[in-house]
């Protein structure tokens, strides 16, 4: 009976395994995959980044944007309101004016003949308390009416019952009553047979609030009559 008997004439470091991989091969493969695989999530994480940071840039420059326009806002808002308090007070004052050229003029021509005026003084007195009075032209706090003006008519006549028949008539419709103090008659020294006289005249309160503005009125229903 023969035998058969196999010598391995290998070396130690010829010898290979019976498996088909190989490390040699395989743990290069795998190097160069996982390096691949840290540069895409590289270049991943730096694309997200430039998007996120682009984004970022972009709000920041909508919301400068945005206050500039609430800055411009704010700027006409407050313009307006400027403007709406300026013309308030336009309106008060025209509301509140008291025209005397045509009460002047009326004057003129109601004073009697025999009677010279010397001088006029027109005054708005203080409030009662000691107040200041309202400024003209300006709408007096919590609406209080405004003193009213005094006018006071100086001058000379030779008739009184002329001059008191003026002074009892309110000679113009700029003031609300006129009358002649007691002893405001008095002879003239340098005019024998004449008389100094005084005139005082009050005009009505005034409140420089303006006019309500009228309700604008509505359109008639479709059945042909109004809506109340």
């Amino acid at each position: 009976m023969s035998r058969l008997v196999h010598v391995n004439l290998l070396l130690d470091d010829e010898r290979r395994g019976h498996s088909p991989i190989r490390a040699r091969v395989m743990v290069p493969m795998f190097s160069i995959l996982a390096l691949s695989g840290v540069g895409v999530w590289a270049a991943l994480s730096l694309l997200t980044n430039a998007m996120i940071h682009a984004g970022n840039a972009h709000a920041e420059g909508q919301i400068a944007e945005q206050g500039q326009t609430v800055k411009r806002y704010e700027s006409v808002v407050a313009r307006k309101a400027a403007l709406e308090a300026e013309n308030a007070q336009l309106d008060a004052f025209l509301c509140g004016r008291v025209a005397f050229g045509p009460g002047f003029a009326a004057i003129a021509e109601a004073l009697p003949e025999n009677t010279s005026l010397a001088r006029l003084e027109l005054s708005y007195p203080a409030a009662p308390g000691g107040r200041a009075p309202a400024p003209r032209g300006a709408a007096a706090k919590g609406g209080a009416p405004a003193p009213a003006a005094t006018l006071r008519l100086m001058g000379v006549t030779t008739r009184p019952r002329d001059v008191e028949a003026f002074g009892a008539g309110g000679a113009t419709n700029s003031f609300a009553s006129a009358f002649v103090p007691p002893g405001s008659f008095r002879a003239d020294i340098a005019a024998p047979g004449s008389f100094r006289f005084e005139i005082v005249a009050t005009g009505a309160p005034r409140s420089f609030k303006p006019a309500p503005k009228p309700m604008p009125r509505r359109a008639p229903a479709a059945g042909g009559g109004s809506q109340p």
